[in-house]
């Protein structure tokens, strides 16, 4: 078992097809076929089954094979974009991953800047949620993570909260609620609410403060997009609780109003993350010191 056939396997695996991995390997097919074969020997195991569309489908000693595979094939990767890196610091990639209120609301002007600075490093971006961006950073599918997260530990990571981002309550100007000097939980109750949709962090929170205050808030619409939600508040179609850097720009437009969320307790914070048995590049502690020092120059703006 050689590197050359667990990039062989891990890619076969991935794509399904001989010939898609001969083309993004850049190899012949009957090499791709003499290698597969000649892991499967070694190690006395089928590790693919032929569907009858001709795919390459993983056995159970496959998918077994495929997990450390992928590490290793990461891992020599890693090792040789490290060397090539220590020849010039002034090349090279950083693939980063970011859930939406980092990438809609924070980075775009910081990523700019560093490329600026640095014209030749490759910055890749992936925006997912939050619990997605986590997995692919521990899976070495991600050098680094800019999330938005409640209260975050993981063992396998290196944490580093950046910016408090706390839950606000927001409306149009016109709206009842903005003439109130002190709002209290329960003078909630007969309005309207349009959420996050279920499951994102903020819709979370959002439920485990109704909870402890014992309210139920009336939701009448659920949607995906924060972008939307705004514009929805501004129709002054109801209320809604949001994540306060998503609305800096809304408010000092004047097209909505920011409340604070009654006998809120913040929880949500913006988290750079990274693998902890992880070797930072020269490029990526760069990078990544960057970034860590404009969050924290925006975290002092912002309070």
């Amino acid at each position: 078992m050689n590197l050359q056939q667990l990039k062989i396997f891990v890619s076969t695996a991935q794509t399904g097809k001989l010939i898609k991995t001969a083309e993004l390997l850049n190899l012949k097919q009957p090499t791709v076929t003499f290698h597969l074969n000649r892991l499967q020997e070694n190690l006395g195991v089928p590790l693919f089954t032929q569907t009858s569309s001709r795919n390459w489908k993983l056995t159970d000693a496959g998918e077994a094979l495929y997990y450390y595979a992928m590490q290793i094939v990461h891992l020599a990767e890693e090792s040789e974009r490290t060397m090539k890196e220590y020849k010039s610091l002034q090349r090279g990639n950083v693939s980063l991953g970011a859930s939406y209120t980092p990438a809609s609301y924070i980075l775009p002007p910081y990523l700019s800047n560093f490329q600026k600075q640095y014209e030749e490093v490759h910055i890749s971006l992936m925006v997912k949620k939050a619990p997605s961006i986590l997995e692919k950073v521990k899976n070495y599918e991600l050098d680094l993570g800019v999330i938005a997260y409640g209260k975050l530990q993981d063992n396998n990571l290196s944490i580093i909260p950046i910016i408090e981002d706390k839950l606000v309550l927001i409306m149009h100007p016109d709206h009842p609620l903005n003439h109130m000097e002190t709002i209290r939980p329960t003078d909630l109750i007969p309005f309207p609410f349009i959420l996050h949709e279920k499951n994102s962090v903020s819709r979370r929170l959002t439920e485990k403060w109704a909870l402890e205050n014992n309210i139920e808030l009336t939701i009448r619409m659920e949607i995906g997009s924060i972008q939307t939600i705004k514009e929805a508040i501004a129709s002054n179609i109801g209320l809604s609780i949001v994540p306060k850097l998503s609305v800096e720009r809304e408010i000092k437009e004047g097209r909505l109003v920011e409340k604070p969320l009654p006998n809120y307790i913040n929880e949500r914070f913006i988290y750079i993350i990274y693998r902890k048995n992880q070797l930072l590049t020269p490029l990526m502690e760069k990078f990544m010191n960057f970034l860590t020092i404009s969050l924290k120059e925006l975290n002092k703006a912002v309070k």
